[in-house]
């Protein structure tokens, strides 16, 4: 265990914090809000369901419980819900436990591992997180009792957009690591989002990610309508606005 930060007599330490701040083009830090509140804990229903998923997730209680309140917020909302990059199916599960069975959450992955990493990519190099499949997907499926969850196959969107039928966004979790696979996303799903249509980017300010970073500052400041959001908890998001 190492020291990694000492205020007065207040010393912080952490497993695995290494700076390489050589070696990254963001400045990093670890960061420790003061804020407390934590509603998660108080929110039984979440509790219930994230129990249920949590061993199919790499995504943590803090970002799965904001992306359970975005979703919930978007009850009775007009409009499919997209998640891509669903190793183990956690999320997307999660996702599609907010809804009842009026909602379609399309749930899109290689299930071959991350794909078109490139120079803007500072740790990925293409085929990590391949320790998954359909099946595993699908038992979690079938054990949380959802039926609107929709399994698409390929690398998105090039090869598999075309699987899903004809319809507008309500909220897309774009979860791929890598910047050229995330602005591809993008690119096809934004058109296609409602007004007041949610995209969240997973891993954005990541020490292992920063072309996820660099991509939402882009789309940030070149995307029409677009009002960006950055929760320290690890998403960044944009909303499409009508200003």
């Amino acid at each position: 265990m190492k020291e990694i930060l000492r205020k007065g007599n207040e010393r912080i330490y952490h497993l695995t914090w290494e700076d390489r701040s050589d070696r990254q083009r963001y400045k990093q830090n670890p960061i420790f809000p003061i804020n407390t509140y934590s509603p998660w804990e108080g929110d039984l229903d979440f509790i219930k369901h994230y129990e249920m998923i949590k061993d199919n997730t790499l995504v943590d209680v803090y970002r799965c419980y904001e992306l359970w309140l975005i979703s919930s917020q978007l009850r009775g909302v007009k409009g499919s819900v997209l998640e891509v990059g669903v190793w183990r199916g956690g999320t997307g599960v999660l996702l599609a436990l907010s809804y009842s069975y009026d909602t379609d959450v399309f749930l899109c992955d290689t299930f071959t591992g991350v794909v078109k990493a490139s120079e803007a990519d500072s740790v990925y190099k293409g085929g990590e997180h391949s320790d998954t499949s359909i099946n595993i997907v699908e038992d979690l499926i079938e054990k949380s009792g959802v039926s609107n969850c929709h399994i698409i196959t390929g690398i998105f969107p090039e090869e598999s957009s075309n699987l899903i039928p004809e319809t507008e966004f309500k909220l897309c979790h774009i979860d791929v690591d890598v910047y050229q696979s995330a602005k591809d996303i993008f690119n096809w799903v934004w058109p296609k989002m409602i007004q007041g249509g949610i995209v969240v980017f997973d891993d954005y300010g990541f020490g292992a990610c920063e072309g996820i970073t660099t991509l939402v500052n882009e789309l940030s400041n070149n995307t029409k309508n677009a009002f960006k959001l950055y929760n320290i908890n690890g998403h960044g998001i944009i909303i499409k606005s009508p200003f």
